[in-house]
C-alpha cells in the first residue's frame, strides 16, 4: 500500500513538473473559435504577451492586438456589434468581463476608435455598453493642468510612473517626473540648437556659450539631472548637425570641415570617423551616405522605412507598421499590425513627425502647442505656448 502511494505521489509530481515545463516554455498558440456570427482567429506570442486577433463577420473583417499577461486560450467571451451604416463597430469583451480596448469602428480598410469619432448613433451604441463594463471616460483625457509659468502647463496626473520626461528650454532643459527640475546650461537664450539630441536617459547638446566653434558637449541625465561634460580635442563648427544615435554612440556631421564625428557616451570621447568619403548612415542597418547628402542635412532613421505611394512615410516599429499621411495642418498617423498591413487604425495627428518617440508600447508626440503620449488613447502631458512660434523645442523620454 505504501509503495502504491509513493508511486502515485511520484507520478503526480512528475505530471505537475511536466505541466510547469510546458507552461513556461510554451511559445504561444493559435486557435480558432466562434462567437455568434463572428469567426475569431487568436494568435498568442508568449515572448511579449501579445494576443493578435482576426475577427471575421458576414461582410467585413477586423484585426487588432492587445498585450496581456498569461497564456490562456479563447480569451474573448463576447462581442458587441453595431452597424451604423458608414461604420461597422465592435467591442470585444474578454474573460472576467474585462474591457481591453476602446470600441473599434471600421470604414473601408481603416479602423477609428470611438474616442476619435463624433457620431450620435455610435454615442447611443456606447451607452448600451455600460452594463458590460464599458466606460468611455477611460479613453478620454480629462486631466487638469498646473501652471508652471506664463507659457508652460503640466498635467501631472498624466505623467506615468517611471517615465522620465525632459523638455528643452532656451537656456537648458526642464525635467519632469515625481519632482520637477530645471538644469541651466547656457548664459543666454538659445532658440535653435541643431547640435542636440535625446538618447536613452541622456540629453546631449553642444556648448552654445561659445560663438563660432566649440570643444565641449553637455550631457544631462534626465532621471536625476546630473550634469557632465564630454570634450573634443578638435574644434567643431556650429555649422554642424546631430545625425542620430545608435546605442551609446551619437553621430555628428560638421559641414565646415566635412567631417563626421562619433561621440561615445560610454567612453566619454569624441572620435573622427569619416572625412568627405564613407560617411556612416543608419536606418535599421549600417550603410554610407554621400558627402552631398550629409551636407544637405540627411539624418539617421533608426526604424526600417518602407515605400508606399499612398503615404508620405512608412516605418516598422516592433509589431506595427506606422503610416504618415500629410494633411493641411500636420500628419495623420495610422498603425497596422505586421501580420495584416491592409487594415489600418487611425491613432493621432501630429504637427511635427520629427517629434514622435516610440518607446516600449507608448508613443510620445507633439501636436500644436502640447506634447502627448498615446496608449489606447492620447493623454496631454505638457503645454508650452512657445511651440506656437518655435517648432524646434523637443521632448525626451526615458522609461526606467
Amino acid at each position: 500500500m505504501k509503495f502504491l502511494f509513493k508511486t502515485l505521489l511520484i507520478l503526480l509530481v512528475i505530471l505537475f513538473s511536466l505541466k510547469l515545463v510546458i507552461y513556461f516554455f510554451n511559445k504561444g498558440h493559435k486557435v480558432s473559435y466562434t462567437i455568434g456570427n463572428f469567426n475569431i482567429v487568436e494568435t498568442h506570442t508568449s515572448k511579449d504577451n501579445n494576443y493578435y486577433f482576426e475577427i471575421k463577420h458576414e461582410d467585413f473583417s477586423i484585426n487588432f492586438q492587445v498585450f496581456k499577461n498569461g497564456k490562456k486560450e479563447k480569451i474573448i467571451d463576447n462581442i458587441k456589434y453595431f452597424d451604423e451604416g458608414s461604420y461597422k463597430c465592435i467591442l470585444p469583451i474578454f474573460k472576467g468581463k474585462n474591457i481591453l480596448t476602446d470600441i473599434m469602428c471600421l470604414k473601408g480598410d481603416t479602423i477609428t476608435y470611438y474616442q476619435n469619432l463624433n457620431n450620435k448613433k455610435i454615442d447611443e451604441f456606447a451607452e448600451t455598453l455600460k452594463k458590460y463594463g464599458y466606460d468611455k471616460n477611460n479613453y478620454i483625457d480629462k486631466s487638469k493642468g498646473t501652471k508652471l509659468s506664463n507659457t508652460k502647463t503640466i498635467y501631472n496626473s498624466n505623467i506615468l510612473d517611471n517615465h522620465y520626461l525632459a523638455m528643452e528650454t532656451y537656456t537648458g532643459v526642464n525635467l519632469f517626473n515625481s519632482k520637477n527640475k530645471t538644469v541651466k546650461l547656457f548664459n543666454d537664450d538659445v532658440y535653435k540648437r541643431p547640435i542636440s539630441i535625446f538618447t536613452d536617459k541622456y540629453y546631449i547638446v553642444a556648448d552654445y556659450n561659445e560663438k563660432y566653434a566649440f570643444k565641449k558637449f553637455f550631457v544631462v541625465n534626465i532621471i536625476n539631472g546630473n550634469l557632465k561634460e564630454i570634450r573634443s580635442y578638435e574644434e567643431i563648427s556650429f555649422d554642424s548637425i546631430m545625425q542620430g544615435a545608435v546605442k551609446d554612440d551619437i553621430y555628428l556631421f560638421d559641414k565646415d570641415s566635412e567631417t563626421q564625428y562619433k561621440i561615445s557616451l560610454k567612453h566619454e570621447t569624441v572620435e573622427k570617423v569619416a572625412t568627405k568619403d564613407n560617411i556612416k548612415y543608419y536606418n535599421g542597418k549600417w550603410g554610407t551616405m554621400t558627402l552631398k547628402e550629409a551636407i544637405s542635412g540627411k539624418t539617421f532613421d533608426n526604424y526600417l522605412s518602407k515605400e508606399n505611394p499612398d503615404y508620405d512615410k512608412v516605418i516598422k516599429v516592433n509589431k506595427y507598421y506606422y503610416f504618415y499621411k500629410k494633411q493641411d495642418n500636420g500628419y495623420d498617423i495610422y498603425r497596422a499590425d505586421t501580420q495584416n498591413k491592409k487594415i489600418k487604425t487611425y491613432i493621432f495627428t501630429t504637427t511635427n513627425i520629427d517629434s514622435i518617440i516610440y518607446i516600449n508600447d507608448y508613443i510620445y508626440y507633439k501636436n500644436g502647442t502640447s506634447f502627448y503620449y498615446y496608449y489606447n488613447g492620447s493623454k496631454k502631458i505638457i503645454t508650452n505656448t512657445e511651440l506656437e512660434f518655435n517648432n524646434d523645442i523637443y521632448l525626451g523620454v526615458y522609461i526606467k
